[in-house]
């Protein structure tokens, strides 16, 4: 299965100018939280996430009026030829440890957007679940993700090491599964 075969014909972007005010409104009209940058040309120069916006705008105070796109965007960009075969992004998006990547045309202009959501609903079940696994050990990671001071960080590992995910902190109180759990909190009529 070719990676064009599993994305819109007119996916939402940012041009260079854009604001973070207008990405963070493209965002919520169309319930995404990924968009690529583009310039004049549609060709793509970046991406910005939600988390972009967050993290590198609004929380060191720029005016997201006044903000263009392309001062905070994630550079370079993860991309695929579109007319590769979905293994090839299954693989980048492992590698990179990205839920999303850009889909391209030759020339570099944006053609789409792939996501874990479409390699899971399009893939064999054993590779869609490695790549999963692969993303989801990425971004759960975090700075130290539980390894002690004289341990290795666990961003420095390539996969998550057998009987490691016995060791992650967490506790009982907060990590619950299934059914009702009593917390104990009184609820008020409305």
């Amino acid at each position: 299965m070719k990676c064009s075969e599993l994305t819109g014909t007119k996916p939402e972007m940012l041009t260079d100018k854009d604001t973070i005010a207008h990405a963070a409104k493209v965002m919520a009209d169309a319930s995404v939280g990924f968009l690529p940058v583009c310039d004049a040309g549609r060709k793509v120069i970046g991406v910005v996430t939600d988390r972009d916006i967050v993290v590198r705008a609004l929380a060191k105070g720029l005016d997201p009026a006044k903000t263009s796109a392309a001062m905070i965007m994630s550079v370079p960009p993860i991309t695929c030829l579109a007319d590769a075969e979905l293994e090839m992004a299954e693989d980048l998006m492992t590698d990179e440890g990205k839920a999303r990547i850009v889909l391209t045309h030759a020339n570099g202009t944006l053609c789409g957007i792939i996501s874990i959501g479409d390699v899971i609903a399009n893939a064999p079940s054993r590779e869609a679940v490695h790549t999963l696994k692969a993303v989801l050990w990425q971004e759960a990671r975090g700075p130290r993700a539980g390894a002690a001071t004289d341990q290795p960080l666990l961003k420095d590992l390539p996969v998550v090491p057998r009987g490691l995910e016995a060791d992650l902190p967490h506790t009982s109180e907060s990590v619950f599964s299934g059914g009702h759990r009593n917390t104990g909190i009184k609820e008020f009529p409305s």
